[in-house]
């Protein structure tokens, strides 16, 4: 997606990835390679000759060291802030105050009164944990397959430093491939860190993935050569392995292998503790009793959301994703601490898809099995995506597969277009691919201020996509079972959404999806309501648990749920940004922590504001 051309430079990369979070991916997969004879991680294949020999030089100007945009960003000096929940009240904690390196990604995005900033996308009465993989795709891999290239002369070595590089203005021309002497990790991470940065406290604060596959870059006098193994010698040392370039940059971002452990330790004083107000669901995590008796622990379970992002300020995950023959000798454990280990965040699930997108085997979803253990597969992922010249079969077949459980990893570019250049087609995808909320939903925010217009219902008309209606009309209610989230009933009588708390049978509340299996498990129960149903002429919709009746924008489950973030002088005049919906959540399940697509973000929003950076391309403010 952004090294289809085998362009691999830093201006080039670090406009891909900046166009791919402003669009909505979540997950980045990267190949990331050894070069042994400068002793450095590349994101290009082959070695480099640092010093230009037996290679053309490239002119491609100054490269900027990350997404800068100098005198021409309005985005000002970011203070990064997390809250720590102390009883009933919330003290900022306050971060270093950093200079944005990125174009403001709040351009654009709705503003209401009342609310405080740094807001999580979790609903307010419930945690959001959830079941299966859940999304539509979120996910992108920036790499190009293997290729022959021409020989060349190696030379000496060059260390690399796990601070941030100046990337040269020079690049080499080997063979097929474009690659500048700087493209490594640090073109990555010092991207990701301005994105945090800029998005700490609004609505687009969601959380990342980086996965690395860990290759071996082909010897720069026989670029050829894909199967000779690393020199045991010559292998990344301290200072240079992966976890200690990734600390460099985004040590106060990353949610490490080592905070879960310690977490998962006693969950009684973690993710449970009085504090916590939204904790995980526990029906997605084995809890057993500590050997003391003192509390519970769990070797499965995963922080909801309001732990990881609001309580802890925490916006990444980094793992190793696969490790080819030729790298078999680097040492993996030395990044253990920080860095998940190969498969631990992964689950490649085999999946057939007909040619219009449509899951034909390998879904999850199994209309007579809601067990968790069955429905739910940890982290699974499908690349199985139809290289289709049509955008929507590819977007259908990536939203087929997240009702299934399963998260769609893109790894072709789209209409043969990477990310660089066409960012639009990217969104395209991303908008297409939601679930949730229809097009131009929710759409109370758009009504007055006396409007009832703030409560939402599935429309089984519309294929169970969300709408805003009238909270005083009367529907039934949509109701799940409290010990196992795949299961869901119908409520008997229709009432008011005020009702809600009142309306479902003994074991069951009222609910709403938190994943895109939870809502296709919710849209089957509907439909088998309906099928019963002899006399059923009002129109097919039900209440589901999402409101912002306490305060416009604000979206929260329950009924008598109040905004958690509204600022207490309820200033209207205010102008701070708002929540998130709830279906934008990061869901953390049985054993599996992955991202939805945002479907719950604002649909209607789809026309961005641009701004030219220095250089002159064009950054794609983050969608809302």
């Amino acid at each position: 997606m952004c090294f289809s051309d085998r362009r691999y430079e830093d201006a080039a990369a670090q406009q891909c990835l900046s166009n791919l979070l402003a669009v909505g991916f979540h997950r980045i997969i990267v190949n990331l390679y050894w070069d042994q004879s400068r002793q450095t991680w590349s994101l290009c294949p082959v070695e480099l000759d640092n010093q230009g020999n037996a290679t053309s030089p490239i002119r491609t100007g100054a490269f900027p060291s990350s997404l800068s945009t100098s005198s021409s960003s309005t985005s000002p000096s970011a203070t990064l802030t997390r809250a720590r929940v102390s009883g009933n009240t919330a003290a900022p904690i306050v971060r270093d105050v950093l200079h944005s390196s990125l174009i403001s990604a709040n351009e654009g995005v709705h503003h209401s009164g009342g609310l405080q900033v740094r807001q999580t996308s979790e609903v307010a009465s419930e945690s959001i944990a959830a079941s299966g993989t859940s999304a539509a795709l979120t996910s992108a891999t920036l790499a190009a397959g293997p290729s022959s290239t021409s020989d060349g002369d190696s030379t000496a070595a060059a260390s690399q430093s796990s601070s941030a590089v100046q990337p040269s203005q020079g690049g080499h021309q080997i063979g097929g491939y474009s690659c500048t002497d700087t493209i490594g990790i640090s073109t990555l991470t010092d991207v990701l860190a301005a994105y945090f940065e800029v998005t700490e406290n609004d609505l687009n604060a969601t959380f990342k993935y980086l996965e690395f596959n860990v290759r071996l870059a082909a010897p720069f006098d026989d670029p050829t050569d894909t199967t000779s193994s690393a020199d045991p010698e010559r292998l990344p040392a301290s200072g240079n392995y992966i976890s200690d370039l990734i600390n460099s940059t985004l040590s106060r971002y990353l949610y490490t292998p080592a905070a879960l452990r310690s977490e998962r330790a006693n969950l009684n004083e973690s993710w449970f503790a009085s504090n916590i107000d939204n904790p995980p669901a526990v029906e997605y995590m084995t809890t057993l009793p500590l050997q003391d008796g003192s509390g519970v622990y769990t070797t499965n379970g995963w922080p909801s959301e309001s732990i990881i992002m609001f309580l802890r300020a925490l916006r990444v995950i980094a793992s190793i994703g696969t490790v080819d023959s030729q790298m078999q000798q680097y040492d993996i454990d030395a990044d253990a601490e920080t860095i998940f280990s190969p498969g631990y965040i992964s689950n490649d699930i085999g999946t057939t898809l007909s040619s219009n997108g449509t899951v034909m085997a390998g879904c999850l979803y199994q209309s007579s099995n809601v067990t968790v253990p069955i429905a739910n597969s940890s982290w699974a992922i499908s690349s199985n995506l139809p290289n289709n010249t049509i955008i929507n079969t590819t977007s259908n077949a990536a939203l087929d597969l997240s009702s299934c459980g399963i998260s769609p990893i893109l790894n072709m570019p789209l209409l043969g277009n990477s990310a660089i250049n066409n960012a639009t087609t990217y969104r395209e995808y991303i908008r297409n691919s939601l679930w949730g909320w229809d097009t131009d939903e929710p759409s109370d925010s758009l009504s007055t201020a006396t409007s009832s217009r703030h409560c939402a219902v599935a429309d089984l008309s519309n294929n169970g996509m969300w709408e805003v209606v009238d909270c005083t009309n009367e529907n039934r209610f949509l109701c799940r079972r409290d010990d196992s989230p795949y299961t869901f009933s119908i409520s008997d009588a229709k009432n008011r959404y005020y009702q809600g708390y009142e309306a479902c049978d003994e074991g069951f509340t009222f609910a709403v999806p938190r994943t895109a299996l939870e809502n296709r498990y919710a849209i089957a129960a509907m439909r088998d309501f309906l099928s019963r149903q002899t006399d059923y002429d009002n129109a097919p919709v039900f209440w589901l648990s999402i409101n912002d009746i306490d305060t416009k924008d604000c979206w929260v489950s329950g009924v008598d749920e109040i905004c958690p973030y509204r600022s207490d002088d309820r200033d209207t005049n205010k102008p701070t940004v708002v929540i998130p919906t709830v279906a934008g959540v990061i869901v953390f399940l049985l054993a599996i922590l992955t991202i939805m697509v945002k479907c719950a973000a604002n649909r209607q929003n789809t026309r961005r504001r641009r701004k030219r950076g220095e250089g002159g391309w064009d950054y794609e403010g983050v969608p809302s």
